[in-house]
């Protein structure tokens, strides 16, 4: 298949290379795939697409405009990494105007609710192949937190808390697809406490899913990058540290300190498949049961856009 990238920033190109070990970037997962051909690369600033093309390969067709690009080659599937403000416009010119079928989007899914149901009809018209990039649920390390989850090895799940920087919409979405993956849809959320910077809600949040709840506490003004979380269970515990490239698992076992209590031992460490995000998230879109969690993450774009403009208004 034909492959594009429109946006050729970090996540588009240069978070990697191609001799590197991690797949963290949309041009080196189709490059890796012996399903995907990289043909193509669309961004408005031409110094950006003459880096992309001096990592990824000369023979790649750039352009400064999506539409011309989309006249001018045959695509079959594009991964779109693009600022939140163009992805609606992006998205209706592929839509309404390409037989494109395989589509990547980066997180937000679009800036608001007008956007996005207009985007949804068209999605419902032309039924694409729609993968939104919440990345933590295409890892396999984290699908194997899910089966420990369900086979209840620590038992049943207690509660949940986790801790990102950045705004609710856009760092703590992931957060939410992670909650609605590993626990069931949210049924409930309530502000505990936020405020409003750059468009974006910071504070405290709780919310409930159909088997348990937790927490969501998120920050601005910090000078480094954080994405955790911890599942309380009955008879253990779970961490996702650093972004989900650490995952650890730990089970209660009997004081060898304290007679008759029980202390935290490690159970399992789970292994750093995250550094793969960007072919995780490829692999999963071309499966063929992908359009469930497709809808999935829809009706979580719109449940939060709902919760961002009502604290907006």
């Amino acid at each position: 298949m034909n492959a594009a990238v429109i946006g050729c920033g970090n996540i588009g190109g240069f978070y990697d290379a191609p001799n590197s070990h991690e797949i963290l970037t949309h041009a080196h997962a189709f490059l890796d795939s012996n399903k995907t051909k990289l043909i193509a690369c669309c961004d408005t600033n031409i110094d950006n697409l003459e880096k992309f093309r001096n990592i990824w390969g000369k023979d790649i067709h750039a352009y400064l405009s999506v539409r011309k690009m989309l006249q001018n080659e045959k695509i079959d599937i594009v991964a779109i990494a693009t600022n939140t403000a163009s992805h609606y416009e992006i998205l209706q010119e592929i839509l309404t105007n390409t037989q494109i079928k395989h589509i990547i989007c980066e997180k937000p899914f679009v800036s608001n609710l007008d956007e996005y149901e207009k985007i949804y009809a068209l999605i419902e018209e032309k039924n694409p192949n729609l993968l939104i990039n919440f990345i933590r649920c295409f890892d396999p390390s984290i699908n194997k937190i899910k089966k420990l989850i369900q086979d209840e090895k620590l038992g049943k799940v207690l509660c949940f808390s986790s801790r990102v920087n950045k705004g609710l919409y856009h760092n703590g979405s992931h957060v939410l697809s992670l909650v609605e993956y590993l626990f069931g849809e949210i049924t409930d959320f309530k502000v505990m406490d936020a405020t409003i910077f750059e468009d974006d809600a910071y504070g405290s949040f709780w919310m409930r899913t159909k088997t348990t709840d937790g927490v969501l506490t998120n920050f601005h003004g910090s000078e480094f990058s954080l994405f955790e979380m911890e599942i309380i269970f009955e008879k253990g515990v779970v961490k996702i540290h650093k972004s989900g490239f650490d995952i650890k698992a730990y089970i209660a076992k009997e004081s060898k300190k304290v007679k008759g209590t029980k202390e935290l031992r490690l159970y399992k460490e789970y292994p750093n498949t995250l550094q793969y995000y960007a072919k995780n998230s490829l692999n999963f879109l071309l499966k063929k049961n992908s359009k469930e969690q497709m809808e999935s993450h829809l009706k979580l774009s719109h449940k939060l856009l709902k919760i961002k403009e009502e604290l907006l208004s």
